[in-house]
């Protein structure tokens, strides 16, 4: 079924839709009853009858065409696959919009949450040229301090590498960092902890190695 906001479809396939649509203005609940017996044909009326103003409700809140084309498919979509519990309490046209609202906040909770690992992964590269942590200055300041720290800092496992970067790098507090992280504020310092002893046998081991 065509979903993404423009007709679609042959003259002749396009005069039965109009056609049904028209019917289905006069009765559209004989046409939500066929689809629920799974009359593809009734749904594909419903769905040139609402195709516009689900797209245009889904263009406001995702203010993105193809975000929004991709919102009314699986509007449409999730419809189709929900009509059996579909009961008749609502009108047709509100139980759609109301669907096509639930998929565009969750398409927002997604964008956010993409953002959000985005910024994480910015805020790593960048704190990777910034000044090497209070703890391990005396151990580094000796050698090639950056160069160590940085090879070091690339061996550790990500969740210690990445405790350590909220915190020393970007001067997180643990309040911030279990919110951020969606961790027991314990569970954040036993990874910092063992983190900054792990990180800090890596720069000796490291030093040593040169030196020999």
């Amino acid at each position: 079924m065509n979903t993404d906001g423009k007709a679609g479809g042959s003259p002749r396939e396009r005069v039965v839709l109009e056609e049904r649509a028209a019917f289905s203005q006069q009765d559209e609940n004989q046409l939500v009853k066929a689809s629920q017996l799974g009359d593809q044909d009734a749904f594909a009326v419903l769905v040139h009858q609402h195709q516009r103003r689900v797209f245009n409700l889904s263009l406001r809140l995702m203010h993105d065409y193809d975000e929004a084309s991709e919102i009314t498919q699986e509007a449409f979509l999730s419809a189709w696959q929900g009509l059996p519990s579909f009961r008749g309490e609502a009108r047709f046209s509100t139980w759609l919009y109301r669907i096509t609202y639930h998929c565009g906040l969750r398409q927002l909770e997604q964008r956010k949450r993409e953002a959000a690992l985005q910024e994480t992964l910015q805020a790593e590269q960048r704190s990777r040229t910034r000044t090497q942590e209070r703890d391990l200055e005396e151990v580094v300041a000796q050698h090639e301090q950056w160069a160590l720290l940085h090879v070091s800092l690339e061996q550790l496992p990500a969740h210690y590498r990445l405790v350590l970067i909220l915190r020393d790098f970007q001067e997180m507090t643990y309040q911030e960092m279990a919110s951020k992280l969606a961790l027991p504020m314990g569970t954040i310092k036993t990874h910092l902890f063992r983190a900054r002893h792990l990180l800090t046998q890596r720069v000796l081991a490291l030093t040593l190695e040169n030196q020999g």
